[in-house]
């Protein structure tokens, strides 16, 4: 054999068995993380009470978000919505997490939401979770 092929051919070999030619399932790069997914995230705690802000009444939602995910979760989306107490929606309101934006991995991030209430009329919320 010449010279040049079994260059060539140890030059092929080498990058053989490197792992550079060897694709995963998901043709990811070695070591890299699936995304969060909604199934990772869930409320820690979330409590809802009427306040007065300047003259307005509101009704205001707080708590946590939880992320199960061994990476951070952006792009997180929390909508609220409002209901009176015969289960009529009064309202919704979509906002993020404020306290970090992005939930840290297996962490938690704060949020929250209001929505004008001049009457009252809230009685109960349901909080929904989503990644955009």
């Amino acid at each position: 054999m010449s010279k040049k092929l079994i260059i060539l051919l140890l030059i092929l070999s080498t990058v053989a068995i490197s792992g550079c030619t060897m694709n995963t399932e998901a043709e990811k790069t070695f070591g890299e993380k699936d995304p969060a997914t909604t199934e990772d995230l869930y409320l820690v705690n979330a409590t809802g009470e009427h306040y007065d802000r300047n003259g307005t009444e509101y009704y205001f939602v707080w708590g946590y978000v939880g992320n199960r995910a061994p990476v951070p979760a952006s792009n997180v989306e929390i909508t609220a919505q409002f209901f009176s107490e015969n289960g009529t929606l009064i309202g919704t309101n979509t906002t993020t997490p404020y306290r970090p934006s992005t939930i840290p991995e297996e962490g938690e991030s704060y949020f929250f939401a209001g929505f004008k209430d001049p009457d009252q009329k809230i009685a109960s919320y349901k909080i929904s979770l989503s990644i955009k």
